[in-house]
This record gives C-alpha cells, structure tokens and sequence, in this order.
C-alpha cells in the first residue's frame, strides 16, 4: 500500500521563519548601495515592502525584461536567506527534524515550496537537509512568488495529501481550505495569529495532532 504523503513547509517548520522575514533587508541594504540611494532602504521596513521590490529592480536593470528582472530579483533575495542561514545556524529547528524523520517509515514527506530549484538546492545543502523529504515541488525561475501555483502542480502531479503543516503564509491556508485539504499552522515563532486554522506552538502539540491521523 502507497504511504499517505504529509506536506510541508520549510520556514517556520524545519527553519525558523527569521532568515526569510531579514532577507528583504538584507535585499534593500544591498540595492541601496549599488544604487548608492540610502532611501531605497526605507522599503524594508515598509509592511508592503514587497511593493518597492519591482520598481528597484526596474532602476537596477532597466534593460531587462519583466520575467529576467523577476528571475533576478528572486535570485537575490534567495542569496540573503542563504546568507542568513550560514551566519545563524541555530535557525534550524533540530528536535522538529528528528520528529519527522521518524515518521518518514510511515509517511511520504512532501516539500511545497516558493524556494527556486538552485536557491533550495543550496539551503538543504548548508542545513543538511537533502535526504529528509521523499518529494519537492518548488517554484521555477521565471514565477513569482505564487504559492498557490506550486500547489496546483503538487496536486496534479501527486494528489491530495492528507495533511498540510505551514508556516506563516496566510495564502498556503486559503489555498488548504479551498481545496479542503486539512492543515495546521506550526506557529513556533509565536507569529502573529490566523483566524480558523488548527494551530501548535510547539513540537509536543505537533505529535498529538499527527497522531490523529
């Protein structure tokens, strides 16, 4: 009998959320120096700061075309979560990893990701984290930051999984119950809360909801 795939999240589950949410300064600190423009910083503590990321890159590479400088801009951001990620490595979240490692004779663990193909590649690379999951759907390049696009595909390729853990996307969940695929929100970062979502803060509240599986 095939395994029930359980479906993940990277930050916020194995990851704590931090390197993702202090990439878009690191972004906007490193556009502000090559555009030798200390407002561009000003973005970053913006909470729509992700609204200032087409217009920089627009100032940055105004020969390139909207996919290219999209494909750019997510390369960059990547390269500051990787190089978060090499300076804290306590970011990873050690007792959670051998919890699902353990489950893996039992389940098919899935990876949905936003990360591109080379970005994951490298963070599973500096995490040790290679040989943890049995599928992973990811972004391509040329996408926006579109979780439910990497969703679409993960059903159409593998099917409904029988439970979906993320982290602080809101979107992920609109997405779980739209398809009704049950979800849990792994709040470890005590993040801010969403409303209607099953939500553990902690490893021990983790393993009695998969229990009920």
């Amino acid at each position: 009998m095939e395994k029930p795939i359980i479906a993940t999240t990277l930050s916020g589950l194995f990851l704590k959320q931090e390197p993702w949410d202090k990439a878009h300064i690191l972004w906007y600190e490193k556009a502000a120096k090559r555009l030798n423009d200390k407002s561009v910083k000003e973005w970053a503590g913006r909470p729509d700061y992700f609204k200032g990321v087409d217009e920089i890159m627009q100032r940055l590479y105004p020969n390139l075309s909207e996919k290219e400088r999209t494909f750019k801009a997510r390369e960059m951001f990547f390269d500051s979560v990787l190089e978060y990620i090499k300076e804290h490595p306590k970011v990873k979240n050690e007792q959670i990893i051998k919890y699902f490692k353990s489950l893996k004779k039992d389940y098919h663990l899935a990876l949905i990701t936003t990360n591109t193909k080379s970005a994951l590649e490298r963070i599973l690379s500096i995490t040790n984290l290679e040989n943890l999951f049995d599928i992973i759907e990811k972004s391509k390049p040329e996408e926006k930051d579109d979780k439910r696009i990497v969703f679409n595909r993960f059903i159409k390729r593998y099917g409904k999984p029988i439970l979906y853990i993320g982290g602080s996307r809101k979107d992920s969940f609109d997405y779980c119950k739209e398809q009704n695929i049950p979800c849990i929100f792994a709040n470890l970062d005590n993040s801010e809360k969403i409303n209607e979502v099953k939500t553990i803060h902690n490893l021990t509240e983790l393993k009695k909801e998969i229990y009920k599986l």
